[in-house]
């Protein structure tokens, strides 16, 4: 980031703090929007297909999509380090006046995640959200994911 933002003390780390926040919000969403999906009978795999063929296309869901549906939640970026960089940028964003309630909803849920002694999510990928968001979900594909 000292590329685009020069060799200032700082400002390379603060650039840090907006991608991750924005990279641990755009994945709780993600999440989310998977979980409607299968809790609509509609099959994860050809969902992420959908989602690849159109302007919301992202590598990060081509990445971490497959991965999730399956589970799968080896640690790249572990969801505790997502936390704490979403909870230091909402921070930051309170400290400047900045509207940021989005992302501070999302780092509740990551928070949530992070802290759930059943789940132990804490050091898995930071994609590992995903089953916090099917735990809090009440709908009969997240009941029954639950147990599998």
């Amino acid at each position: 980031a000292s590329h685009y933002f020069g060799e200032q003390v700082g400002k390379a780390t603060r650039a840090k703090l907006v991608v991750n926040s924005l990279m641990g919000t755009m994945m709780a969403a993600f999440g989310e929007s998977l979980a409607l999906a299968e809790s609509l009978d509609l099959d994860g795999s050809k969902m992420l297909e959908v989602i690849s063929q159109g302007a919301i296309a992202s590598p990060m869901f081509a990445l971490k999509g497959p991965k999730m549906l399956k589970k799968d939640h080896a640690p790249n970026f572990p969801l505790c380090h997502a936390h704490k960089d979403m909870k230091l940028a909402v921070d930051a964003a309170k400290s400047v006046g900045t509207e940021y309630s989005v992302t501070q909803v999302a780092e509740e849920v990551f928070r949530k995640a992070r802290e759930d002694e059943e789940l132990k999510v804490a050091n898995e990928d930071f994609s590992a959200v995903f089953e916090k968001i099917h735990k809090e979900s009440k709908s009969d594909y997240s009941k029954k994911r639950k147990l599998g």
